[in-house]
C-alpha cells in the first residue's frame, strides 16, 4: 500500500504510508480545511498534505491513498535540515485552493460530461497535478470504486465532485471520496475533514476521528493532519510494518494507534531515518504504553487543544 506524507516536498513530514510503490503516496505541506480532509488510499499513501502539529512531529499528504510524512509540532517541532521532511504524497495548501493553469476540484470548472479530479503528472508519481477527464460513473461518496489503468489516473467510476481513494495498488477496491468545496466545507459529509494534500491537487474530505479512541472503518487508522486535526486514512498492510520503533516515512506507515515522529523524539530510532513509530496515549493515563526514556506528552500545546482531544499525547523522549 501507499503512504501519506504530511508534509513534503512530494505529500511531506511523516506523511500517511502504504506498503507498495510509491505510486499510491500522498503529501501534505498544508492544509487549508480545519473542520473537514485524508488522503485516501490504497492503503494509500500519502506524501502529502499538511502540516501537522504535536510533540516530535515531523513536517510534511499519498495520496490520500497514502503515506505521509512526519509534521513538526508546536511543543516539539522538529524537521529536516531544510526544513523539511519528504514522503511519497504530500499535502500541500495553495494560496487559493487551486493549481494555476488547471482545472479547480473545488468548483470542477470542466466541460459537460468532464470532471476535475487529481492525476499524476508523470508515470510512476503519485497525484500532482488536477485535469479533466470523463465522468464514467455515478458513485457516491462511500460508495465502492475502481480507477482505470492504475491509481492515479482519475478515470474512475465515481461522480461528479468525487474521486476514488484508498486502493489498492492497481486501483482497485476503493472508496469514492468527496472534493472539499471553495469553503473548505464538505457538503455531502459534514462529519468530515477537509484536508489538503500533494501540492495542492487533492483537497479531499476524510472522516474524523479520536486517535485515542480509533473509532475508522475497518482497514483504517486515525492519523494525524494538517490544522490540527485527525482523520482516517488507510493502515499498513505488511505484517510487522509500522510497530513503536520501527522506522516510518508516512504517517499512515505506523500501525492505528501510532504516530510517525521525528527520528530524536523516539528512544533507539536510527539517525538516518526519515522518523519512527511510537504510540499516541491518554495524557491521564501516564507513560503505560511507552518505551524507556520517553513520556506521555501532549499532543497539543496548553490551551491549543481543540475540544474533546485535550487529553491527547504522544510518547516521545521528553523535549
Amino acid at each position: 500500500m501507499r503512504s501519506l506524507q504530511l508534509w513534503s516536498v512530494s505529500v511531506a513530514v511523516v506523511a500517511f504510508g502504504a506498503c507498495g510503490d510509491k505510486s499510491g503516496m500522498m503529501t501534505a505541506t498544508g492544509a487549508s480545511g480545519q473542520t473537514g480532509d485524508t488522503p485516501d488510499s490504497e492503503g494509500d499513501d500519502t506524501e502529502v498534505p499538511e502540516d501537522t502539529t504535536g510533540p516530535g512531529a515531523t513536517s510534511t499528504p499519498d495520496e490520500t491513498e497514502g503515506s505521509t510524512s512526519p509534521t513538526s509540532g508546536p511543543a516539539n517541532p522538529t524537521s529536516t535540515s531544510d526544513g523539511e521532511t519528504s514522503t511519497s504524497a504530500g499535502f500541500i495548501v495553495p494560496p487559493d485552493g487551486g493549481i494555476s493553469g488547471q482545472c479547480d476540484p473545488r468548483v470542477q470548472d470542466c466541460p459537460e460530461g468532464q470532471k476535475c479530479t487529481a492525476v499524476a503528472p508523470a508515470e510512476g508519481e503519485p497525484w500532482g497535478v488536477n485535469t479533466c477527464v470523463e465522468i464514467k460513473g455515478d458513485g457516491a461518496v462511500g460508495d465502492p470504486c475502481d480507477v482505470e489503468d492504475g491509481k492515479y489516473t482519475g478515470v474512475d467510476n465515481c461522480a461528479l465532485g468525487n474521486i476514488c481513494l484508498l486502493t489498492d495498488d492497481e486501483g482497485q477496491d476503493g472508496v469514492c471520496v468527496e472534493f472539499c468545496d471553495t469553503n473548505d466545507a464538505c457538503p455531502d459529509t459534514p462529519t468530515a475533514n477537509c484536508v489538503v494534500y500533494n501540492d495542492g491537487s487533492l483537497p479531499i474530505c476524510l472522516g474524523a476521528c479520536d486517535p485515542l479512541v480509533q473509532d475508522c472503518p475497518e482497514g483504517q487508522g486515525c492519523y494525524n493532519s494538517a490544522g490540527d486535526l485527525f482523520v482516517c486514512f488507510k493502515e499498513p498492510t505488511m505484517a510487522g510494518e509500522g510497530e513503536p520503533g520501527d522506522e516510518c516515512q508516512y504517517i499512515n506507515q505506523c500501525q492505528k494507534g501510532g504516530f510517525c515522529a521525528a527520528t530524536t523524539a523516539v528512544a533507539n530510532c536510527p539517525p538516518m531515518s526519515a522518523g519512527c513509530c511510537t504510540p499516541f496515549c491518554p495524557v491521564s493515563g501516564g507513560n503505560g504504553p511507552c518505551q524507556a526514556g520517553e513520556e506521555c506528552t501532549p499532543f497539543f500545546e496548553m490551551g491549543m487543544a481543540p475540544p474533546s482531544y485535550e487529553d491527547v499525547g504522544v510518547c516521545v523522549i521528553p523535549a
